[in-house]
């Protein structure tokens, strides 16, 4: 082990555990937006999804994004998608209703039409076999372990037609140093506070997933991206 490496530890993120009021909630889920906008997690998820639809030529397409807290990401696809000639309709999923009733405020009314918050268990996702064109996730797969993960990706590959793109932290020192460092720019409320650190502390090393995905039937390319952030997509070969 060197200087930097990080042992993993599944502490209990607190938003999972419903704690707070809704308005500590709504001002978490804000914190986790400002998160993704500054240290890269929606310009990933977001240059990655496009690229795919563009690779499989698509005009309009259904997107599914799971945990999609306020339906940040849904809305900055369906923008960026637009610049793109490609029309979204993105399916906001998420097993909290909470997240679910700020996500509800926080789209915007020209967005209302293209992103329909769902309220939905990821392992049993209530969709028929290949009925989603792309699934996306951003931040979400840390919250699990092995066997979990392996479960949800057969879970995406059943409802998905194209493929699914995800994108999470690598834990490291270095970003823990660095939420602690910036905490009160990044985490205004006590939950982003406890649970920014326990995210961390609970993803994978790069290497950590590559050997998670490669006993996995499905082809999942796992890539590393600055500053430590890690995307898995997976393309699939017939629709």
């Amino acid at each position: 082990m060197n200087l930097f490496d990080l042992p993993q530890t599944n502490r209990e993120e607190m938003l999972d555990l419903h704690c707070g009021s809704l308005q500590e909630v709504r001002r978490s889920l804000h914190d986790i937006r400002r998160i993704n906008t500054y240290l890269g997690g929606a310009k990933i998820i977001c240059d990655a999804t496009i690229a795919l639809l563009q690779k499989h030529d698509l005009k309009s397409a259904t997107v599914l994004d799971i945990g999609t807290g306020n339906a940040d990401i849904p809305q900055r696809l369906v923008r960026l998608a637009k610049k793109h000639g490609i029309e979204l309709r993105v399916l906001a999923l998420d097993i909290s209703a909470r997240h679910l009733q700020v996500a509800q405020e926080d789209i915007c009314v020209t967005n209302k039409a293209c992103v329909a918050p769902v309220q939905a268990d990821a392992f049993h996702l209530p969709f028929a076999d290949n009925s989603i064109d792309l699934i996306v996730s951003t931040l979400f797969l840390h919250h699990f372990r092995a066997p979990q993960i392996h479960q949800l990706l057969c879970e995406f590959e059943r409802v998905s037609r194209r493929g699914f793109v995800m994108n999470d932290l690598v834990r490291h020192k270095i970003p823990l140093w660095f939420f602690r460092l910036l905490r009160p720019i990044f985490a205004r409320s006590y939950l982003t506070r406890h649970d920014g650190e326990a995210s961390i502390r609970r993803s994978y090393t790069l290497c950590e997933m590559q050997r998670l995905v490669k006993d996995s039937p499905m082809n999942i390319e796992v890539r590393d991206h600055f500053p430590f952030r890690i995307s898995l997509t997976h393309h699939k070969l017939s629709s």
